[in-house]
């Protein structure tokens, strides 16, 4: 039972995120295109801002203070439900930077990280047809398991970084235009990623 759960739970997240295609992406059933509509005024990396998710027990730099979505969703057949909270932030309108924390029931934790992580990005990378997965490479974040990956698919880039740590999985992501693709943003707000306790 754990081991379905788990599949179906980590698969189902993964599908529920972003796409990395060319209609705006939803989550939360919320569009993200609606976080793009911050100020447009251009901005560097030293103007970011530290947020601190109290909840998730987390920190990380963002564009712009972040818009928050928080959802429940139920597996009753398991008798559990599964948590997550989706911070969104937007830079000039030309790219999404998200962090997604979801809480699993105590029972999953990081003994089984990687097939957990693996399952996630098979949900993100099956969701859409036009997915090409560019790399996936497994790391250590704060001593805990972690999946650096890249996606595009119709002239969109979705980058990201899945990080399990207990019974919490935490998604960094970013969506953007191959055009508006900003290395050292997107190194940034993925190396200012920071547990808490």
């Amino acid at each position: 039972m754990l081991n379905v759960f788990k599949k179906k739970a980590f698969a189902a997240l993964g599908a529920v995120l972003l796409t990395a295609g060319g209609a705006p992406a939803f989550v939360g059933g919320a569009p993200i295109q609606k976080a793009v509509q911050a100020k447009g005024n251009v901005q560097t990396v030293e103007s970011w801002k530290r947020f601190h998710s109290v909840h998730g027990k987390c920190m990380v730099s963002l564009p712009e203070s972040p818009e928050h979505v928080k959802q429940i969703m139920p597996f009753p057949e398991e008798g559990y439900n599964l948590r997550y909270d989706v911070y969104v932030s937007a830079h000039e309108k030309k790219a999404i930077y998200m962090m997604l924390i979801a809480q699993y029931p105590p029972f999953i934790n990081e003994s089984h990280a990687e097939m957990s992580l693996e399952s996630f990005l098979n949900g993100l990378v099956t969701q859409n047809h036009d997915n090409e997965l560019i790399f996936a490479d497994l790391t250590n974040v704060q001593g805990h398991k972690a999946l650096d990956f890249f996606i595009q698919a119709k002239g969109t880039y979705f980058k990201g970084r899945a990080i399990m740590a207990e019974n919490h999985l935490y998604l960094l992501a970013m969506e953007c235009e191959v055009s508006n693709y900003m290395e050292t943003n997107f190194n940034h707000f993925i190396n200012s990623f920071e547990l808490v306790k």
